[in-house]
């Protein structure tokens, strides 16, 4: 599989899941309801999570004081 077809399918299914998940949430009964809110906040989370590790900078490595000093 190539990675621009696999790209393609894993965001597929991804929608696909978060889809039935709402709707589970809005429409389900009992257990499925509590899962599937729990799954969509679960997921909500990782998205930001991975949004701002994208946007941000990461930090640079600094080197230890005693090299800095010995220096």
């Amino acid at each position: 599989m190539t990675p621009r077809f696999r790209r393609l399918v894993n965001g597929l299914m991804t929608c696909i899941a978060v889809a039935w998940f709402g709707y589970q949430a809005l429409y389900g009964e009992g257990g499925l309801r509590i899962a599937s809110i729990a799954l969509l906040i679960m997921g909500a989370a990782t998205t930001v999570g991975a949004i701002l590790d994208h946007v941000l900078p990461s930090p640079k490595r600094r080197r230890a004081l005693d090299r800095r000093d010995a220096g």
